[in-house]
């Protein structure tokens, strides 16, 4: 039976960053520049995602009397969420429900993935979107 398919993107450095920060000042993670960066980052990933679905899926002969929809782009979506503890987290996911079979395959089909080729095509551009956020929040703070 499939779930939904979900991708956190979590980039090398950006936690540890984030947690130095952290320990100097306790509101980065709620911060709106900091909040604004993550969403723009889930937005990236999402585009990018978007757009290998374009290429791998939409884009390849149709087979048979399968209908291409575009419901699986169009149900690709990012968003941001602060959880009880005050971490901050952007998840990029389809909510077809029929996208876990596309980005992991089957017994039967090979996987397409497009979830976590898309975030790690972005993963140098959300560390940069995230480090313009954290010295704009720290030249805040300064003033």
């Amino acid at each position: 039976m499939p779930g939904k398919s979900a991708l956190t993107l979590e980039v090398t450095g950006i936690k540890e960053t984030l947690n130095n920060f952290k320990n100097i000042f306790n509101d980065v993670d709620t911060s709106p520049i900091v909040l604004e960066a993550l969403s723009i980052i889930g937005k990236e990933v999402e585009g990018k995602a978007k757009d290998i679905l374009q290429e791998k899926i939409y884009s390849a002969p149709q087979r048979g009397d399968y209908v291409r929809t575009g419901l699986l782009r169009a149900r690709t979506t990012s968003d941001k969420a602060i959880n009880q503890r005050g971490e901050v987290s952007v998840t990029v996911r389809s909510k077809q429900e029929y996208a876990a079979y596309i980005e992991y395959g089957t017994s039967r089909m090979k996987p397409r993935a497009f979830l976590l080729p898309a975030a790690v095509g972005k993963a140098d551009e959300a560390l940069k979107i995230l480090m313009r956020a954290l010295t704009n929040f720290l030249e805040l703070k300064s003033k």
